[in-house]
């Protein structure tokens, strides 16, 4: 009896860890923790005038559109993921959402804005890629860098 008990506990252990891949990389979403929010990232500007939309749906799926209409699409890693899902719903997300940016010091520097959508509804933050100007959104800038990356992958 013994033996039954610890083996049905072993399964119910191995059930509920059981939400990664076989390598024990986490997925995008585990039990017990927020679903990654959709997060959708617009570039415009430079000096060659882009305008490119990245979309990153919550189970990790992305698609990114340029000014001419291409469409790419891919899939985060699992460290990707969780990354993104870490920033996105990070309270200086938020925080920066409410931040006053000035006029930007660069002509021809990158403008971002990055939405994510979770369960408060859409949060978005604006800047420009431009060094020299105050009060940069470290986190909206991360995301943005973390999302364009993998989509250059």
């Amino acid at each position: 009896m013994r033996t039954a008990v610890v083996a049905a506990l072993f399964l119910v252990v191995a059930a509920c860890t059981a939400t990664g891949d076989p390598g024990g990389t986490p997925s995008v979403a585990t039990s017990g923790s927020a679903v990654m929010p959709s997060v959708t990232v617009v570039r415009t500007g430079g000096i060659a005038g882009v305008n490119d939309t990245f979309i990153v749906n919550p189970d990790g799926s992305w698609t990114v559109t340029d000014k001419a209409g291409t469409t790419k699409s891919g899939k985060l890693n699992a460290q990707q993921a969780h990354e993104l899902q870490r920033l996105a719903t990070e309270p200086a997300f938020a925080a920066e959402s409410r931040q006053q940016r000035g006029q930007t010091k660069c002509a021809d520097a990158f403008a971002y804005k990055v939405t994510v959508t979770g369960d408060a509804g859409p949060v978005l933050v604006s800047f420009s890629d431009c060094p020299s100007d105050e009060n940069l959104p470290q986190t909206a800038m991360a995301i943005s860098v973390l999302v364009t990356g993998a989509a250059s992958n």
